[in-house]
């Protein structure tokens, strides 16, 4: 979904960002070939329900087919396994789903609204994903859901795009119980292998795989490596070792342009870094120290030193300038200003400065704009010493162990502006269990859901931005691109608007 921008003038602005070292047309797709792949990014669970990062995405959907599918070059909603989809009724408190017919799980059990029902009931139980607007989840006929809500949730289709809707076979659920992680089985374009954990995942082709539209997977498997070093990652994609890799740093991205054979693509994207803040905590629960500290950074400074390119856009609002759902008016909304920060800071009761614990995800670029940020803040008399930790560990050390008061990470945005402002600040949100409940947000997410068009949902996010500007809630530092590179044995790369990249559509000469 792209504000005013066209799909086409979107695609304009991503050809402006990619660069290109020749390469000639490949030769035909092999089918009987796998796709080998690069990443720092390593998934927290293969249970689109028991993990807690966006780096799952990507896995997740070569193994799960969404009940709402979203194109990855308009970012619109467009069947998946569900073939239509409504708001039943004057007050829209029934959500009903429409399955289409043949679909099948990988173990051969059929994709009916029986199994949809058990999935979305697993899904919810695990507590990661909450929707606790949902009363019931009934079966209405073997193609036909019918979900009851008890206040209005605009938001459904999105979360039916993504981890709620991304449907588990009940057979694998009851035969694996608490291990289904290390089994999972959906009814995607890929089946799950086998795994060496942080290292190597790999996938093969389901041949049962029914597409809505176009061509089903080519390729006879993804094989997915964990590599972390920029020098590792160009020895891969020169040696031919892996055709492709995504969430390439920026620092390699200079050799790799350089080599001709190597496409280099960088794809606008909607998330962006943050800093999240347990506000809950002292000494954080004082908002002027929470402004003294979005005033102490120099957002285009940080995007710069860490991207090593003017490719970052400094981040002020959920929703960067093109989205839909961005906000002009909160443009520069903190502008770099140390003497405010630090005025801001003696207001807040600091006048000899604040210690501050911190926590940061174990890799670029997080850990970098953990040390930018720390050495700004220190400027201004806030010391923040950040541990590093890898992913997984990192969110849950600060979340569900409450172990700093604010983190560097990451927000990989939605396309749907109900489930990202209610994701990311809402009551249920995952990160917000150590935060100060703030019934102003609360309310205006509630207003967000009662709302069914684009027009009124903007008018709703920039109230809720007025007070993000005004509070402090989380810490937006900048939205860069989606850096991807690939050999000229490629096929099918779609430049992913909303940063993941669709490793289905990927085949090899």
């Amino acid at each position: 979904m792209i504000r005013k921008l066209t799909a086409s003038a979107f695609m304009a602005a991503t050809l402006v960002l990619s660069g290109c070292s020749g390469g000639s047309s490949p030769a035909p797709a092999d089918p009987d070939a796998a796709v080998d792949v690069a990443t720092p990014q390593t998934p927290s669970s293969l249970d689109p329900c028991a993990g807690n990062s966006g780096y799952d995405l990507t896995y997740l959907k070569l193994i799960y087919a969404p009940l709402i599918d979203i194109d990855p070059k308009t970012l619109k909603p467009k069947p998946g396994l569900a073939s239509s989809w409504d708001f039943v009724g004057p007050d829209k408190l029934t959500f009903t789903v429409k399955l289409r017919s043949g679909s099948t799980f990988h173990d051969g059990t059929p994709v009916d609204a029986q199994a949809v029902k058990v999935s979305m009931e697993h899904c919810l139980a695990t507590g990661l994903v909450s929707v606790p607007s949902i009363k019931s989840i009934d079966v209405e006929a073997p193609d036909t859901l019918s979900i009851k809500l008890s206040s209005p949730t605009s938001g459904m289709p999105g979360y039916l795009s993504s981890r709620l809707g991304f449907v588990s076979s009940p057979t694998a659920l009851r035969q694996y119980g608490n291990d289904f992680a290390n089994h999972p089985v959906g009814a995607g374009p890929y089946q799950f292998a086998r795994a060496v954990p942080n290292s190597e995942y790999f996938f093969t082709r389901f041949a049962g795989y029914r597409p809505v539209s176009g061509p089903g997977p080519i390729a006879a498997g993804i094989n997915i490596k964990i590599i972390s070093s920029d020098t590792a990652m160009t020895n891969a994609l020169t040696s031919g070792a892996a055709d492709f890799a995504y969430g390439v740093s920026e620092s390699a991205t200079a050799g790799l342009e350089r080599l001709p054979n190597i496409t280099v693509e960088r794809t606008p994207q909607l998330g962006f870094t943050a800093i999240m803040i347990n506000t809950k905590n002292n000494p954080v629960n004082n908002p002027k120290l929470r402004l003294a500290m979005e005033y102490a950074l120099d957002r285009k400074a940080i995007a710069k030193a860490v991207l090593n390119s003017d490719t970052g856009i400094p981040a002020w609002s959920v929703y960067p300038p093109g989205a839909t759902f961005h906000d002009d008016a909160a443009d520069n909304a903190w502008p770099y200003d140390p003497d405010k920060a630090r005025q801001l800071l003696a207001e807040a009761g600091f006048p000899n400065g604040v210690p501050i614990r911190g926590i940061s995800v174990a890799a670029p670029p997080f850990s970098t704009v953990a040390v930018l940020v720390a050495e700004q803040w220190k400027k201004v008399g806030i010391e923040v010493n950040f541990t590093n930790i890898p992913g997984p560990q990192a969110i849950s050390q600060f979340v569900a162990h409450n172990g700093a008061e604010v983190f560097s990470v990451g927000w990989p945005s939605q396309w749907s502006a109900p489930l990202n402002y209610n994701s990311l600040l809402g009551s249920t949100s995952y990160f917000r269990q150590n935060a100060e409940p703030n019934p102003e947000i609360a309310r205006l997410i509630a207003q967000l859901n009662d709302t069914y068009s684009e027009a009124e949902q903007l008018a709703v996010v920039k109230q809720i931005n007025q007070i993000l500007i005004q509070r402090a809630e989380f810490i937006p530092i900048f939205h860069a691109p989606a850096v991807s590179a690939y050999t000229d044995r490629v096929h099918g790369f779609v430049p992913p608007l909303n940063g993941t990249p669709e490793l289905a559509h990927l085949a090899v000469s």
